[in-house]
């Protein structure tokens, strides 16, 4: 009898490592095919291996190991992320004609790796009509109208930061600007997106700082690479993901925001003017909209959506523009003479030193608009996101691209390449002086291009620039003997990092 029962259980093991090892040799099988894309269409790049594609190559360091493609392989070559193909291109008038003349066929963005909510239902992981629906309803909350109502928040959280830099500036310390940053640019997007009271620029262990610190750290995390690697897990991972300490952290933060907006919905009489309330706004006037009136492409914003996007206009705008401001901060320090004039214009539209800061006053400060735009030229925060897949085989510009393919602009090599900018390492606002003669529209792309480029552009350059000014008016920025003058940088998932800190030091004025 126990021989009897041995045997089948022998049976089903043996049974169960062989499904297991076939569909493994099946899996990789597949792999190896689909890492043949690049060589049926005879387009170059680097070796993948078996297992992450070329991902593992390109996380070492991203813009060193792109740097390094790209000389090897030139304007066009392919690489894969996992199974997944990617087509590198540098040339200017491929990507022109790509995201902007060719947008019906470079429509979506490649899929987000994590397809969950409240990634899915964002601006970045909607594809196709339903992203075209959700972006035209919330376009008109980043107008130029819409800027100007916000204005005056943002100056209140700027006041909180002089503060904290009074205090350092007292003790005659000198000030790691990104860390500083973090604080004001969660407190700006907290305050002017969704009406929320933080204290984060003062205190470090800001339960919602933290919160939004773990999201971004765990970009970077194994799991995230497992994805990368292996499409698949994405259903194993749905299923798990409830059970994560990432659910945890993101749970924390669109809890906090549905209560916010039942708390709205209640409230009668006036309502705060923040992006939050202007989402809803547009979701109550889609909803007005009859059936009739949209026909058969009938559609309403969902509550998924405003929590999607509000989650990813708290998450998306707090590292990117709090690195672009301790940039902007280490250069004004690192170049004296430029401080001197963005001050010079600053005291000329703005005479009397506690006059308040507007939004069009703002807007005429040519040379700080040139001095961030250089900025940006010179460490955009995002250098490999700007990507659409291509629908259906085209050629563009004699340029062969295969269906399927994500096509992936390279923004820190097109910025420092000095066949598209003269002596591109070097700081020259006059890149960006009126007059001067106009770069290539594909050249400079620090918020993507075409219709999907980041929707806060105006929120995030008029931050950058009442910062700026607020800073300037008050202090002398200085360089600190901590912070080198060649600055190393680092790519962590998304956003470029300082791979040492961005220290200054401040002198009243």
């Amino acid at each position: 009898k126990i021989s009897a029962m041995v045997f089948p259980l022998w049976i089903t093991v043996t049974s169960l490592i062989l499904v297991v090892a076939t569909g493994i040799f099946l899996s990789l099988l597949h792999r190896r095919r689909q890492h043949g894309f690049f060589r049926k269409y005879g387009i170059p790049g680097p070796e993948p291996d078996l297992l992450s594609g070329n991902y593992m190559q390109l996380k070492k360091d991203r813009i060193e190991v792109m740097e390094g493609w790209i000389k090897r392989y030139g304007k066009v070559f392919g690489f894969y992320l996992g199974e997944r193909p990617y087509m590198v291109v540098t040339d200017l008038d491929v990507i022109k004609e790509c995201f902007i003349k060719e947008t019906n066929n470079f429509y979506n963005r490649p899929n987000i790796f994590l397809d969950f909510e409240p990634f899915r239902s964002s601006l970045i992981g909607l594809s196709g009509f339903e992203w075209k629906k959700v972006r035209s309803a919330l376009n008109p909350s980043f107008s130029a109208s819409k800027m100007k109502m916000m204005t005056h928040t943002m100056s209140q959280c700027v006041e909180e930061m002089l503060e904290v830099l009074r205090e350092h500036a007292d003790r005659g310390e000198a000030v790691n600007m990104l860390d500083v940053s973090q604080g004001l640019t969660l407190d700006v997007i907290a305050k002017c997106g969704l009406a929320w009271q933080v204290e984060c620029q003062r205190n470090v262990t800001d339960p919602m700082l933290q919160a939004v610190r773990k999201v971004l750290l765990d970009l970077e995390s194994v799991l995230v690479d497992g994805l990368v690697c292996f499409p698949p897990l994405r259903q194993a991972i749905e299923w798990v993901y409830p059970y994560s300490s990432y659910h945890d952290v993101t749970k924390q933060i669109t809890d906090n925001l549905s209560k916010v907006i039942d708390l709205r919905r209640k409230k009668q009489g006036s309502r705060p003017t923040d992006m939050l309330q202007l989402m809803l706004n547009a979701q109550e006037d889609h909803e007005n909209v009859t059936s009739a009136d949209l026909g058969e492409n009938t559609f309403s914003i969902k509550d998924r959506h405003l929590m999607a996007n509000s989650f990813i206009f708290l998450v998306a705008g707090f590292e990117t523009t709090a690195t672009a401001l301790a940039f902007v901060m280490h250069t004004l320090a690192k170049y004296s003479d430029e401080q001197d004039r963005v001050f010079r214009e600053l005291t000329k539209v703005f005479p009397k030193k506690n006059q308040t800061l507007t939004y069009d006053g703002v807007q005429q400060l040519k040379r700080l608009d040139m001095v961030i735009r250089e900025v940006l030229r010179l460490y955009p925060p995002v250098v490999l996101f700007v990507s659409r897949v291509c629908r259906e085989d085209r050629s563009v510009m004699g340029q062969f691209l295969p269906a399927g393919v994500n096509v992936l602009v390279p923004t820190w090599h097109i910025h420092h390449n000095p066949d598209f900018w003269q002596d591109p390492n070097t700081f020259n606002p006059e890149r960006f002086s009126e007059g001067k003669s106009a770069h290539h529209p594909a050249a400079y792309l620090p918020f993507g291009m075409g219709p999907r480029m980041c929707i806060g552009e105006r929120f995030a350059l008029l931050e950058l620039k009442l910062v700026t000014c607020h800073v300037l008016r008050r202090y002398r920025v200085t360089t600190s003997n901590r912070t080198h003058d060649l600055m190393k940088i680092t790519v962590s998932s998304v956003v470029i990092r300082p791979k040492e800190c961005i220290e200054v030091n401040l002198e009243l004025r």
